[in-house]
């Protein structure tokens, strides 16, 4: 009698600071179980690609990846799905709405703002978020997995399974507040509301990390960027007492984000989630929730695992956030949910 080797396979996600990374120890193995992880700053190539070595034997292992595209858009707007049908709707929607120059360097897809499902074309007018990815962006990231070894069988936005999950842990607890997530970049945030209507794409504020750098020289008396990265890696009493003050322009332009959610749809915001933060900006996320007076959301993601359907190593412990990570496997959020490239 003749028995194979088990296939291995990954879980990997490539954020705009750092790269998660999950062995998965039988790729046709239902549910999946992860075996063994590991963390890489985003510029780390060769750790990455050492690492994959010592864990995989073949040229190519098989691998769910996520990645973060800098110009992505996903914006909920009022269209005509039957609409659909016609030659040029879809572009001319995205030239309108997005502000896409060439639409045709993008890949578009349409999306329920709750299920997340593709939109069908047929129906009446209705809400639907509108996912622009550009195609540059997805052969960069493509080139790149190949050029480390990896065979991706999925390539998805990882903000996309990710929201998804949230929306499935927060019906699964009854939670009948809103939730935030929110991203936020060197120059700019984006902020998505998840409620009850689905997913809510307010515009971005222009405000990000370098204001808290900027404010963070002032408090600490720092000369550059570096040294306030290595100040803020420590969380201390100090900080945290300083913390306020730090945040305070992104609160007050989030504040009223928030108020206009809950005057339009009469549902409260409750939770605030920050997605794929730089490690330095680890302690965030309370501040943050305080100073717009929303709880920040709290998950044990090993705890988690069990109700996603997936299982993992005892040894493994999962920190809060590997959820985006773990969220692009889980059957909360599956494939054909949100449009990947």
């Amino acid at each position: 009698m003749f028995f194979n080797k088990a296939r291995r396979g990954l879980v990997i996600e490539l954020n705009r600071h750092r790269t998660l990374v999950a062995g998965i120890a039988a790729w046709d193995d239902k549910p999946l179980l992860l075996d063994c992880m590991a963390e890489f700053e985003a510029e780390d190539r060769e750790g990455l690609r050492s690492w994959l070595q010592s864990k995989h034997e073949r040229t190519f292992v098989p691998a769910y990846c996520s990645f973060a595209p800098r110009d992505w858009q996903l914006v909920r707007e009022s269209i005509s799905p039957r609409r659909l049908i016609e030659p040029n709707y879809l572009t001319e929607l995205a030239r309108d709405r997005l502000k896409l120059i060439s639409p045709n360097e993008w890949q578009l897809h349409l999306l329920h703002p709750l299920e997340g499902e593709i939109v069908a074309p047929a129906g009446a007018q209705r809400p639907v978020l509108i996912s622009a990815v550009p195609h540059a962006g997805i052969r960069e990231t493509q080139q790149l997995l190949l050029d480390l070894g990896i065979m991706p069988s999925r390539l998805e936005v990882g903000v996309l399974p990710t929201i998804g999950a949230i929306l499935g842990y927060n019906d699964k607890r009854a939670d009948k507040r809103a939730c935030v997530m929110l991203q936020i970049g060197a120059e700019e945030s984006t902020a998505w509301i998840l409620g009850k209507e689905g997913v809510h794409t307010p515009a971005p504020i222009k405000i990000g990390y370098t204001s808290i750098e900027k404010l963070a020289m002032k408090e600490f008396a720092l000369t550059d960027a570096d040294e306030v990265h290595a100040r803020l890696m420590t969380v201390e009493e100090e900080l945290l007492l300083r913390a306020t003050r730090l945040v305070r322009p992104l609160v007050r332009e989030l504040k009223p984000i928030f108020d206009s959610y809950e005057l339009t749809t009469g549902q409260r915001v409750g939770e605030l989630y920050c997605n794929a933060l730089p490690d330095w900006l680890s302690w965030i996320s309370e501040p943050l929730a305080n100073g717009t007076g929303l709880e920040s959301f709290a998950i044990d993601c090993n705890a988690w695992l069990l109700t996603a359907n997936l299982r993992a190593d005892p040894e493994l412990i999962f920190p809060p956030h590997w959820f985006s990570l773990l969220a692009l496997i889980s059957e909360t959020a599956s494939p054909q949910a949100h449009g990947q490239p």
